[in-house]
């Protein structure tokens, strides 16, 4: 078995969920700096608690992923989108370049990718007030 916590306090490695939207609590890769895999942890429930702990402040380190709560406003802009946005870590504005800048990860959740890569996650349309489902229904 690897010493799971000597390895994420090495400088050069960094957990990666390897499906980060449709299965979050599964299947973490441990990379080194190469992008290499030094270990793949496919339920991470099955260590102990002190990796597990290791793992998850690893985790938290590398993944934001802010979730919309609320659509305030979607203006034009040269080259996209501005979206003003309340999200759980507090309001913010983003652009996304295209229509195809927004996803469906099935079950009426979705992905919005901004122009600078951070994604912005709607864990249920159907739980955002009825101003920003419309607001919203215009670009998707």
């Amino acid at each position: 078995m690897i010493d799971l916590i000597s390895i994420l306090h090495q400088p050069d490695v960094r957990p990666i969920r390897l499906f980060p939207l449709t299965d979050p609590a599964h299947w973490i890769a441990i990379l080194d700096t190469k992008g290499l895999e030094i270990a793949c942890i496919e339920d991470p429930t099955t260590l102990d608690a002190p990796q597990r702990a290791a793992l998850d402040a690893a985790l938290a380190k590398r993944h934001f992923v802010p979730v919309i709560r609320r659509i305030v406003a979607i203006t034009r802009a040269p080259d996209g989108h501005d979206w003003l946005v309340e999200t759980d870590r507090g309001t913010t504005t983003f652009r996304i370049e295209t229509d195809e800048s927004i996803q469906s990860l099935g079950g009426g959740r979705l992905v919005i990718i901004d122009k600078l890569g951070t994604r912005y996650l709607v864990p249920k349309m159907t739980d955002l007030d009825r101003e920003s489902r419309r607001k919203l229904e215009r670009y998707y």
